[in-house]
């Protein structure tokens, strides 16, 4: 499977979902492909200024272009409430980009904002190929569908990624090296050095 010269959309429930769950695929992808970023909300509990300071940091870590970036300011702890203002959003940037390929959160993660994204994501891009990302700290269980080998190159850029979130650190999985670590174990369950793991819900090619 090549991804090269489609139109990405990455969906982040949180604005830091995607850097946790496919920023390594993201900056692998980014220099042949269209890559768009839609963030729905922050995480709850920040001090926005500082935060969004955080945020366009980690942003050029990746490789995002701002004009290719929409970020909203729903509810974080609860866009089950916004779910269908949230489908309409979906459906028109299905409208306006035809995605080829689209990152949500994956089917079986528990956080109720976002389950909603998957499941409206589905119902909007259904003509696209949708992968479901990783977040294990939210997930009971997870497919493992479609291995994405990653280089030290690109794990160092999700790294530093995440690392540009200072206000964050107190928070698990903004701490320690849990970041690289789990991409060395998906990585070794294929017999590479790194990769990324996702859930397919639908593939188009």
């Amino acid at each position: 499977m090549i991804i090269k010269g489609k139109t990405i959309l990455a969906i982040a429930p949180h604005l830091d979902d995607i850097e946790l769950g496919v920023g390594g695929t993201i900056h692998k992808l980014k220099s042949d492909n269209e890559i768009h970023y839609l963030g729905l909300s922050m995480p709850p509990l920040v001090e926005r200024d500082s935060f969004m300071k955080e945020f366009w940091e980690s942003a050029k870590h990746l490789g995002f272009s701002k004009e290719r970036m929409t970020l909203k300011d729903y509810d974080p702890r609860d866009l089950f409430k916004d779910r269908m203002e949230i489908l309409q959003l979906l459906y028109d940037t299905n409208m306006a980009l035809k995605p080829d390929v689209v990152f949500v959160p994956n089917s079986q993660d528990i956080h109720q904002s976002h389950q909603v994204v998957h499941q409206e994501a589905r119902r909007a891009f259904k003509f696209s190929t949708i992968l479901g990302y990783e977040l294990p700290w939210n997930s009971m269980a997870f497919n493992m569908d479609l291995f994405i080998e990653l280089d030290q190159v690109n794990v160092n850029a999700k790294q530093a990624s995440i690392n540009s979130f200072e206000s964050q650190k107190s928070r698990l999985f903004f701490s320690n090296d849990i970041i690289t670590d789990l991409a060395k174990l998906r990585g070794k369950q294929i017999g590479k050095e790194y990769a990324e793991c996702f859930e397919v819900t639908r593939i188009i090619i």
